[in-house]
Order: C-alpha cells, then sequence, then structure tokens
C-alpha cells in the first residue's frame, strides 16, 4: 500500500515538475524572435567591424560598439530563462543602436565617396548604393518589428502569451 502510494506522490511530483519545465520553455519561446535578430547583426556587425579592421577607418568604432551592445543583449536572454518579470532593457538599447546606426550610414552614404570608406566591401557605383540602401532598410524593417514586439510582451499583449495563457496552460 506504501508502495503504491509512494509511487503516486512521484507521479504527482513528476508532474508538477513537467508543467513547471514546460510553462518556463513556452515562455521562454516568447524571446525567440530576439534572439535570432541578435544573432543576425551580430554576424552583419562583425563582418563589417573585420573589413574595417582590414581598411582602418574611424567608422570602426560603430560595428564595436553594436557588438558590445549585442552581447549583452545575449547576456540579457539567457538570464529570462524562467524569469517571471520581463526585462528586455539591454535587447531594446541594442536594436535602438542599430537604428541610428543605420540611418546614420544612410546620411553618410548620402556624401561623395564615403561608402568605400565606411564599408570597404561596397564599391561607389550607383548598384552598390541601391543594394547597400535596401539592405539597411531591411534592417530597419527588422529593428522597428523587434522593437514593437518588445513593447507588446512588456504589456502581455503579444500573441503569444495569450494563446498560451488562454489555450494552452490549462492543459499542461
Amino acid at each position: 500500500m506504501s508502495h503504491q502510494l509512494n509511487r503516486e506522490s512521484k507521479k504527482a511530483g513528476n508532474q508538477q515538475l513537467k508543467r513547471k519545465m514546460t510553462l518556463k520553455n513556452n515562455m521562454f519561446s516568447r524571446y525567440l524572435l530576439f534572439r535570432y535578430s541578435l544573432a543576425l547583426f551580430f554576424f552583419v556587425n562583425l563582418y563589417w567591424g573585420l573589413s574595417l579592421v582590414y581598411k582602418p577607418s574611424v567608422y570602426l568604432i560603430l560595428p564595436v560598439i553594436l557588438l558590445f551592445l549585442i552581447i549583452a543583449a545575449c547576456a540579457e536572454q539567457f538570464k529570462l530563462y524562467g524569469a517571471k518579470e520581463v526585462y528586455l532593457e539591454q535587447t531594446k538599447r541594442a536594436f535602438k543602436t542599430q537604428v541610428s546606426v543605420e540611418l546614420l550610414l544612410l546620411a553618410v552614404m548620402m556624401i561623395p565617396q564615403q561608402l568605400p570608406a565606411v564599408v570597404p566591401f561596397f564599391s561607389d557605383t550607383m548598384s552598390a548604393h541601391i543594394f547597400f540602401v535596401l539592405v539597411q532598410l531591411l534592417g530597419l524593417l527588422i529593428c522597428w518589428y523587434n522593437l514593437r514586439r518588445i513593447r507588446q510582451i512588456k504589456t502581455n499583449e503579444d500573441k503569444f502569451y495569450s494563446r498560451f495563457h488562454n489555450h494552452i496552460e490549462k492543459y499542461i
């Protein structure tokens, strides 16, 4: 009798642990977009910074600053696992700074002969300028969407949160 009671209490404990881990994993999934976007910007800025190392320029400070901010945001993402309170200040700062740098790059690009100085792997041709503008606009769009998502998550208005708490959580 006590053996069966012990087995049932273990089973209940396992169910509780499983429910707790499922909740943690699902809540952590809300931040998946940030992790992928930060990884994308990390490697873009790393490549840009490395290209500026071989052709030294004052612009080298921009990717270095962005890399440090992105690393801080990634560390913040790891701290969010299992956290009840949403804290995305470093992530928000990284995306806002990325937006500022991209806007600055678009402004600097308008100055003649500056595109190869800012980004050494681009030539000073019209097609390079058009491609550069399109890449910057894509980066701005990604940052804008991430900043919008941060606002939604902070106020628990994101689709994942409502879907999880209204439909999935009761089955766990």
